[in-house]
């Protein structure tokens, strides 16, 4: 009776063992199914315009901004003189006779008030200058 258990036993190891082969022959077959299927796409980027190597000629022949400076106590300064707000108009004026191309930055402290401010951009608006450029200090 022992024999017959360790015959059955040594018959059941034998049945156990699967052979790989075939499914390794599908996993390549699949494996090379997927890679001639696959269609490459190109990737659609965002189109940037780059700048160019050449020299900006705007560079040489741009004109000067005209600067325009109000510190806390609203005192308004242009080309490091002190100027009456009133007379912004008439100082403006005359920058515009030597290049009416050029533009205007008006520069601002925190503590400036919002009426300085206003003042300085009506007076250039009374002279021509549609749009001047605002920065804070």
């Amino acid at each position: 009776m022992l024999s017959k258990f360790l015959r059955r036993r040594q018959d059941n190891s034998s049945e156990k063992n699967v052979d790989m082969t075939p499914m390794l022959d599908i996993v390549f077959i699949l494996l090379i199914f997927f890679i001639v299927t696959t269609s490459f796409t190109k990737e659609n980027g965002l189109q940037l315009n780059r700048p160019s190597t050449s020299p900006n000629p705007c560079l040489e022949n741009c004109p000067k901004p005209m600067l325009l400076s109000i510190n806390a106590e609203d005192i308004v300064t242009m080309d490091n003189r002190i100027i009456d707000a009133e007379s912004i108009s008439a100082n403006l004026q005359a920058k515009l006779a030597d290049d009416p191309r050029s533009g205007l930055i008006i520069k601002i402290h925190n503590n400036a008030s919002n009426q300085a401010l206003l003042t300085a951009v009506d007076q250039a608006k009374s002279v021509g200058i549609s749009r001047p450029t605002v920065s804070r200090w």
